[in-house]
């Protein structure tokens, strides 16, 4: 009687299978932003999943959003502001359920101090773990004040002139981006509420900012010829 035998697995098979079956899945980032990042976010009535939020504060959109390192083994987190009332930076409408922290004319990294901040991990779901929960703490100490300075109805993008803007006197808490985009941004903020003055101005401050070749200019032109003509 002739035996039968199982062919052994080929090189390499086994002991990967044994390493799965033992180890499990490769931890995650997204699991620790669901377990220690997502319930302080939502708490503070954010919505979202992975690793971007947002939430609408009248007519501003906040968004908070989780950027790994492309080199891995650590992440920063980015808060970005975009008024409801005029394009985002790709030049669409802000749809408050989309949009990300890159597109917001307004943007920030969470930190602790005035630097940048990221905070490190190892591939553990512990290290993870540890690393998401510092990154919340640091969030519902700081981050939630950071979008308070500058939301509701006394909010410095909606109070500053053009004025203490070309001088420099005001603070947006660190949120903001180059001067020609904010100066722009402003501009457009003030067109929609009817304050044509101050579009004006912020318009020419953005238009006298500019480098000799933008792509903006011509939009600039055209918002200070707009706001002004409809003025007389």
């Amino acid at each position: 009687m002739r035996r039968r035998f199982l062919s052994a697995p080929a090189s390499g098979t086994e002991s990967k299978g044994s390493e799965r079956h033992v180890n499990g899945p490769m931890p995650r980032l997204e699991s620790s932003i669901k377990k220690h990042l997502s319930p302080t976010l939502k708490n503070d009535g954010f919505v979202g999943f992975g690793r971007t939020f947002r939430r609408v504060s009248e007519d501003l959109i906040h968004v908070v959003q989780v950027q790994g390192s492309r080199y891995g083994g650590k992440f920063a987190i980015n808060l970005g502001i975009q008024p409801r009332s005029i394009p985002d930076v790709a030049g669409n409408s802000p749809d408050p359920m989309k949009i990300r922290e890159e597109l917001c004319e307004f943007r920030r990294r969470l930190s602790e101090t005035k630097s940048d901040q990221w905070w490190e991990h190892e591939g553990s779901e512990e290290s993870m773990d540890a690393a998401v929960r510092a990154a919340a703490l640091v969030y519902a100490t700081i981050g939630w004040r950071l979008f308070s300075e500058v939301s509701g109805p006394e909010s410095p993008l909606q109070k500053v002139t053009p004025a203490q803007f070309e001088a420099g006197e005001y603070s947006f808490s660190g949120f903001g981006s180059t001067k020609v985009r904010m100066a722009r941004s402003l501009a457009l903020m003030r067109q929609s509420i009817g304050n044509l003055a101050d579009a004006n101005a912020f318009a020419r401050i953005a238009l006298a900012s500019l480098a000799n070749a933008s792509a903006l200019r011509p939009e600039l032109e055209e918002l200070c010829r707009a706001t002004e003509s409809k003025q007389t």
